[in-house]
């Protein structure tokens, strides 16, 4: 509550009027209705006789707390969305910044204020938005200097749009220091800075790596989801996964070896020596696939290791573990295993010099 209603409130709570709570005063009757209208406030020397009359302290007088609630934060930002398509922006914006200066310490309500105050700025002309942009910058970057790191990462993330919507990249790339060389949405960022600053090549390569790096993390995923329906013994929904993560790998470019491998596991899991056998051969026929992700246009601009021999090591390898492995035990007493032996078993399993 604002001060002139904690005034209304506690006067008409001890049955008090207006008169009689200026004669107590020492003030005029329309002083205090100017008070509870808002049209005024008290002069600060009354504050504590108020809060004595009204038998208040004076925090409460001054409506003042530590920390809004989260129901205060909501309510607040609520009555915020509510004006937000229906009133001018310099309403909405007025609003925002009497909330921020009422409430310098709410960092989450700042950010969210902030936040929707800079979208709000996008429906606009450049020059018309002008005028709230040095508001959202400055306070963006008063939110930088929390201690809160979710806070100050979204604040940052914040600021880099405002730049970046405003083609202000120098500034834009500042804010890149708020990210660990290791985040890849730094990479992404710093991607839209070379291609906003014309540096075309450098932002193909960049954003190729991004693409590049996120297919072990995707397929990784949806192994792990594999892993849990094989163990719960949901085998419907662990080919369904596995069909998806073989669609990964060709919306990636990864190749025909890694299209199939998850399914051989399947297929082992699922106790059908024939699938698995055909899928074994298939894996050794398109061995040499498995690198075609450095052919791929969508790769282009990266460069590879090349590793000679990597097929004879892939095939050496898993010929080793097929032979040895308990799970595969029932494959191998099928009389197709001798025909697949035959086939496969002459190459020799790479020395290391």
């Amino acid at each position: 509550m604002q001060i002139n209603e904690v005034i209304r409130k506690y006067r008409k709570e001890k049955n008090m009027t207006q008169e009689e709570m200026a004669n107590r005063l020492g003030v005029t009757a329309p002083a205090v209705n100017k008070w509870e209208s808002g049209a005024s406030m008290p002069d600060i020397a009354l504050l504590a006789p108020i809060a004595r009359l009204l038998g208040v302290s004076l925090d409460e007088l001054l409506s003042y707390n530590e920390n809004l609630t989260e129901i205060e934060e909501a309510n607040i930002i609520g009555g915020i969305y509510a004006i937000l398509n229906t009133e001018k922006p310099d309403v909405v914006y007025q609003r925002i910044v009497d909330i921020a200066r009422e409430y310098p310490n709410a960092e989450n309500l700042n950010l969210t204020l902030t936040t929707l105050l800079n979208a709000r700025s996008f429906l606009l002309t450049g020059k018309e938005r002008k005028k709230y942009d040095e508001w959202i910058q400055s306070s963006f970057e008063n939110l930088l200097q929390t201690h809160d790191e979710k806070i100050k990462m979204q604040a940052a993330d914040g600021l880099y749009s405002f730049f970046i919507t405003r083609e202000k990249y120098e500034e834009a790339e500042g804010c890149l220091k708020y990210y660990s060389e290791q985040n890849p949405d730094r990479k992404r960022k710093l991607a839209t800075i070379y291609a906003g600053t014309g540096k075309y090549e450098e932002a193909y390569k960049t954003l190729e790596e991004v693409l590049y790096s996120n297919y072990p993390t995707l397929s990784g995923l949806l192994y792990e989801i594999y892993g849990v329906a094989v163990k719960t013994g949901n085998l419907e929904k662990a080919e369904a996964i596995i069909e998806k993560e073989s669609a990964l790998a060709d919306l990636f470019e990864m190749g025909e070896y890694h299209k199939n491998a998850g399914r051989l596991n399947l297929a082992v899991k699922k106790k059908d020596a024939k699938k698995a056998l055909e899928l074994m051969d298939l894996l050794f026929e398109n061995v040499d696939t498995m690198t075609d992700y450095t052919k791929s246009s969508l790769y282009e601009h990266m460069t590879f290791n090349e590793a000679p021999g990597a097929s004879q090591m892939v095939i050496a390898t898993l010929l080793k573990q097929y032979k040895e492995s308990e799970d595969m035990e029932f494959i191998r007493k099928t009389p197709e295993w001798e025909k697949f032996l035959k086939k496969w078993d002459t190459i020799p399993f790479p020395t290391v010099q």
